[in-house]
């Protein structure tokens, strides 16, 4: 749950002339910027969420909060009845985090190598570990990998040994950061049905995503956000008939709505 969440961050200026540029690194300048403001919702157990929204309108930021690794300036947001950043090990063992492009494979080691770590980072028993590796390898198609360094991996396949490490531990809920970005479509099919399968074995899905097929095959319910602002929240059906038809691009949807909802 987020309670008027609200995130700023300091950022230095630069000068423009050699000689500006000298006087702020003497005498740094800076300057505030928000990346969420007043941004409040609840999500239930065992719901999919899609998180929307042009770059820079903050959704990293949303999860990055969520999952503890940024402190509020201001407001609450509390994960099964914890803030995230005042009790990082314990929600650490209840969620999955994914980042876009940023791997938790050892890069140097084969690929087995970073699922026995994280093994033993959540203190899984043998037999947990072994069951889901088991089930993890299958679904996501990865059991042909485990003897790979990880530098040797493709992207599509670097991705799906990320996402079954983030499921690794059994999860309750997991933070999903432009899974699909930069995969061609039978990569995204394949990550897009494990993802709706994990869904219906009771998994809350918090889904960030600029691929707008990412919410048609995997999400119900929908956040627009924009500006740091929630704009629309509520079924993906009602988005579509607010715009008037199918949702294309992210950024005609976003155009769309400002016009239909006589916000731009």
């Amino acid at each position: 749950m987020a309670t008027e969440l609200s995130r700023e961050f300091r950022v230095r200026l630069d000068g423009e002339s050699f000689g500006e540029r000298v006087k702020r690194f003497l005498r740094p300048e800076y300057r505030t910027v928000r990346a969420l403001h007043s941004v409040s919702f609840s999500i239930w157990p065992g719901e999919a969420v899609g998180y929307i929204g042009l770059n820079g309108a903050g959704k990293s930021t949303t999860i990055k909060l969520l999952s503890g690794v940024l402190v509020p300036s201001s407001g609450k947001v509390t994960v099964m009845g914890l803030e995230p950043y005042r009790h990082r090990t314990t929600t650490a063992r209840r969620i999955g985090l994914m980042m876009g492009q940023r791997t938790q494979l050892l890069w140097d080691l084969p690929v087995k190598e970073s699922f026995r770590l994280l093994g033993k980072i959540y203190d899984l028993s043998q037999r947990t570990y072994k069951n889901n590796l088991e089930r993890l390898a299958y679904a996501l198609d990865i059991g042909s990998l485990m003897e790979t360094p990880a530098r040797m991996l493709s992207l599509g396949q670097k991705t799906r040994c990320d996402l079954a490490l983030t499921f690794l531990h059994d999860p309750q809920i997991v933070y999903l950061d432009e899974p699909t970005i930069g995969l061609d479509v039978l990569a995204r099919e394949r990550i897009r049905d494990f993802i709706r399968r994990e869904k219906e074995r009771g998994v809350t899905v918090f889904l960030a995503s600029h691929d707008l097929d990412d919410l048609e095959m995997v999400t119900e319910r929908v956040m627009l956000i924009h500006q740091g602002e929630i704009l629309f929240d509520g079924p993906r059906k009602k988005l579509q008939q607010i715009v008037g038809g199918p949702l294309s691009t992210l950024e005609d949807t976003v155009k769309q709505f400002y016009r239909e909802a006589h916000l731009g």
